[in-house]
Order: C-alpha cells, then structure tokens, then sequence
C-alpha cells in the first residue's frame, strides 16, 4: 500500500470537522495518548480557553474533571493542542494562536515519585506542541501555500505559534523548533501521513508527561484551609 492508502480515512474525502479530526487522532496515536475536545486548567485556577483537540497522557485519565462545560484537563497531562477549521486563512490562524497561548500559559507543576529504579525527581514540563487542521486553505494551490504560510507563521508570537499546519487539499508545514526560522512543507499529497509522522516523532521526544503536584490543586479546596479537628 501506498502511504495515502495506509492512513485513508473519512477525514481525507470530506469537511475536516473536529469530529472526524477526533476519531483520526483517536484510531492512529499509539495508545499511551489520549485524545478529546477539552478546557485546559492549572492549579492557579486558571483555565485555558476551549480547545478543539486536547492530546494528553492516558494514565492521568482519571484526572479529567467533568462538568457541564466539557472535559477539563489538568495542565501537566497535557502534551499537545489542536484548532480544527474548514479553511485555514490569517484570520483562522491568528484566533488559533490566541487558543494556543492560552493553554501554553498556564502553570504546569511537577513532583518526583517513587518507581521501581529509585525515587524520579520532578521534570521539567516539556513544550506543549500546537497546530491547526483543515481541509482547505485560502491560498488555493499548493506553490501560494507554501509562500504564504510561513509568512503569516512568523508574524505570530512565539507563544501563539503552532509547530504544524495541515490542510489536506493544500499541503503541511512544520515549525521543527521553537526558534526554527524556517518551515518544513509537505505537498498536498503527502499532507496527511507527513503530519502525522511528525506528530508521533514530536510527541516521543517529549517523553513521559510530568506527575502533577496535587497538593497544589487541593489547596484550592475549603476544606483544605480548614482547621483539623
């Protein structure tokens, strides 16, 4: 099979919707990763605004907080966030970023913990990747999107800033590094499969997600400000 046949989907044919977007991310990471739409919040109480696709560890599921907003992730499980759009345009782009800083301005905590090797120290909470995902672009060939996107990329805060761009019709860009000054660009053909190797190789690098310092998030409790009896 060719690479576009391996990863064919319903999100190659039709309107890249956040649904079909979720169920691709949820069908092909490997399955220590979790995907869903989702506020972000830290122990600050603080809270990002809603993110289309949140990618964060499995095994702080059970820290996912429900209420009639959605799902609320705790800032440390999470390893990368994701704005779904019809169309991608300077416009989309820039309210992207603004979802994007959101989420990478939260306070992410870290403590050590016992594990069969010897006590871990606390890490260092890795960069939260980000990008946008969609169907068609408004730089209607191929050659216009790889000159415009990079432009437009560069204009944005580093903060605001998304590591990839995929538009399935028009072709994928990758911001390999935070001080990157150049892109790396995908035709439309390749789009899909260049996205998501880099995803997969991006997210390993990162490692294991930080363990939360709960104690940080209680605090915020009544009950943990009240006297001991």
């Amino acid at each position: 099979l060719a690479c576009g046949d391996m990863f064919e989907h319903p999100v190659v044919s039709g309107h890249a919707t956040e649904l079909r977007w979720l169920q691709w991310f949820q069908n092909y990471l490997p399955t220590r990763y979790a995907a869903s739409s989702a506020f972000i919040v830290d122990a600050d109480q603080r809270r990002s605004r809603q993110i289309d696709i949140a990618v964060y560890d499995r095994s702080y599921s059970h820290l996912v907080f429900h209420n009639d907003a959605g799902p609320h992730l705790p800032a440390e499980a999470v390893y990368a966030v994701f704005e779904v759009k019809h169309l991608l345009s300077p416009w989309w782009l820039r309210d992207a970023g603004r979802k994007i800083a959101s989420v990478r301005r939260l306070r992410r905590t870290s403590v050590g913990f016992p594990s069969a090797h010897g006590p871990c120290p606390p890490k260092t909470p890795p960069p939260i990747l980000a990008g946008i995902l969609a169907a068609d672009c408004l730089w209607t060939t191929t050659r216009s999107f790889t000159r415009k996107a990079p432009h437009y990329f560069f204009q944005l805060p580093p903060e605001q800033r998304p590591d990839f761009a995929c538009t399935l019709h028009h072709g994928a860009c990758e911001l390999p590094a935070p001080d990157a000054t150049t892109l790396c660009l995908a035709p439309a053909g390749e789009a899909l499969i260049f996205f998501y190797l880099r995803l997969v190789d991006r997210l390993r690098a990162l490692g294991a997600a930080p363990a939360p310092d709960l104690q940080q998030y209680l605090r915020h409790l009544p009950s943990s400000s009240s006297p001991s009896t």
